[in-house]
């Protein structure tokens, strides 16, 4: 069972990366090291999302009405849970890096933009998915 503990550890550990490949300029010189970042990215998160999803179902309890419903049916609610805890997260750091091209022009000028456009945010998002379903799948409620 994934704990809030082992959460933040793995998002920590993605933005130690992140701000180490800020500042040695990583981004710029290796263009595909933003893809194992954000499926890294997705990864931890989930971490969260699932350690979160153990929080609260470990806090109440869901019945249903029929007496033969599926075993299934927790998973699939935590699988939906886990993808949409991780896409909501995805897409406020896309509003981050679009912001951030916004606003902070000192350093868009020295670092380079963090937003390369709409095909470089459909990447990133698809990068995240993966790395939520690959850590939802090896680490989910077995049934």
């Amino acid at each position: 069972m994934i704990k809030f503990r082992h959460a933040f550890l793995a998002i920590a550990a993605v933005l130690a990366v992140h701000v180490f490949a800020i500042g040695t300029g990583v981004y710029q010189s290796m263009d595909w090291f933003d893809i194992p970042m954000h499926f890294f990215g997705g990864y931890a998160i989930a971490f969260l999302a699932l350690a979160t999803y153990n929080w609260i179902f470990s806090q109440i309890s869901i019945s249903t009405r029929s007496t033969t419903s599926s075993p299934y049916a927790r998973l699939l609610l935590q699988g939906v849970f886990v993808m949409g805890f991780v896409m909501i997260v995805g897409v406020a750091w896309e509003w981050y890096e679009f912001l951030f091209d916004q606003f902070a022009t000192t350093m868009v000028a020295k670092y380079g933009f963090a937003q390369m456009g709409l095909p470089d945010t459909m990447d990133d998002l698809l990068n995240d998915t993966l790395g939520a379903m690959t850590a939802w799948y090896l680490w989910r409620e077995k049934s």
